[in-house]
């Protein structure tokens, strides 16, 4: 029995030896390598300092030249078939001078017809007149029928007059309809416009009438003609332009700028092309910063300041804006610099 046990003895250490040797013949694992430590790369940031100067709100916009007597014509009394435009756009034209027809029907058979009626009435009457010189009733009757004949010829005329479209003033032809000849003319239609070349003034029109709110009566504004300055000033604003009812007029009207420039050089004429340029607001010494710095969200106006190499959020309130700079007038001081978005 002891000899048994000591046999299994033998055998559990033997194997134990064997089993530790064993280990040590496998490969040692290498122990995994630490990543490199990397450095940040260093934020760059565009920067410009905040400066004291001049900064003005300007309002820019084109502008040509228009006549200051302008005539649009129509005719007034009824409609009609158009039967010609005789004139077109740019034609000299004389007052009174006929411009449009309408087409007349049968008046002009008609007005014949009259006139061979009143010859005939009035041949009567001499007749009458000779071999009855005392029959004063037969005599009145005849001079009636003279009259009832020549006021229906008259009627005639007047309505034949209505179909011509007559200058009213002496001027050039700035617009004319593009209604062909058979279309139906409405009464206070628009057909052509005439203008007079020797008064003229500059006129702007804005795509906006905000753009106009700012805008007073009689403020200088600096006009640029073929690159050359004038100095002008603003005759009419739209709360100041003629009323009308005409509903595209109005909004026309809404929209327009009229500046009278002195000083002009002859060669001006109507459909010359200006610049105009409407200082609204300005100041000096003010803190200004590039427009690009400033941001707003939900009203709340602010900036992102370097300082050191971080980068703060500053509220700021802003005064006047240009197209490209903005007036601070509270938050920041001069020196500071301002990241540019």
């Amino acid at each position: 029995m002891k000899a048994k046990m000591r046999t299994f003895q033998y055998i559990f250490i033997a194997g134990l030896v064997f089993t530790l040797s064993g280990c040590a013949l496998l490969p040692v694992e290498e122990e995994a390598l630490k990543p490199p430590l990397v450095k940040p790369a260093k934020q760059s940031f565009e920067v410009v300092d905040v400066k004291v100067g001049s900064i003005a709100k300007q309002l820019k916009n084109g502008a040509s030249f228009v006549s200051s007597k302008t005539q649009d014509l129509f005719f007034k009394h009824s409609g009609g078939r158009l039967q010609s435009i005789i004139v077109k756009s740019g034609d000299l034209v004389k007052q009174g001078e006929v411009i449009a027809r309408l087409d007349p029907e049968d008046l002009e058979n008609r007005i014949t017809q009259q006139e061979l009626m009143l010859e005939r009435v009035t041949i009567f009457y001499k007749q009458a007149e000779q071999q009855n010189p005392n029959d004063a009733v037969s005599l009145r009757l005849k001079k009636i029928d003279i009259e009832v004949v020549q006021n229906e010829l008259t009627q005639l005329n007047e309505q034949l007059e209505k179909t011509k479209l007559i200058s009213t003033i002496d001027g050039i032809v700035t617009y004319v309809s593009d209604a062909k000849e058979g279309d139906y003319m409405g009464a206070y239609v628009t057909i052509i416009s005439i203008s007079d070349p020797k008064h003229i003034q500059l006129q702007s029109q804005f795509s906006s009438a905000g753009d106009l709110s700012s805008v007073t009566v009689g403020m200088k504004t600096e006009v640029i003609i073929a690159e050359k300055k004038y100095q002008g000033k603003v005759l009419q604003i739209p709360s100041s332009a003629p009323y009308t009812e005409d509903k595209d007029q109005q909004d026309k009207n809404s929209k327009i700028l009229i500046v009278g420039v002195a000083g002009l050089p002859e060669n001006i004429t109507l459909g010359v092309s200006a610049d105009i340029v409407l200082t609204l607001e300005q100041k000096k010494n003010a803190l200004i910063i590039p427009r690009s710095a400033l941001s707003t969200f939900l009203g709340r106006d602010f900036v992102h300041v370097l300082e050191g190499e971080s980068r703060k959020e500053i509220d700021v309130e802003k005064g006047i804006t240009s197209s490209t700079e903005v007036e601070i007038t509270k938050g920041l001081k001069e020196g500071q610099k301002v990241i540019i978005k």
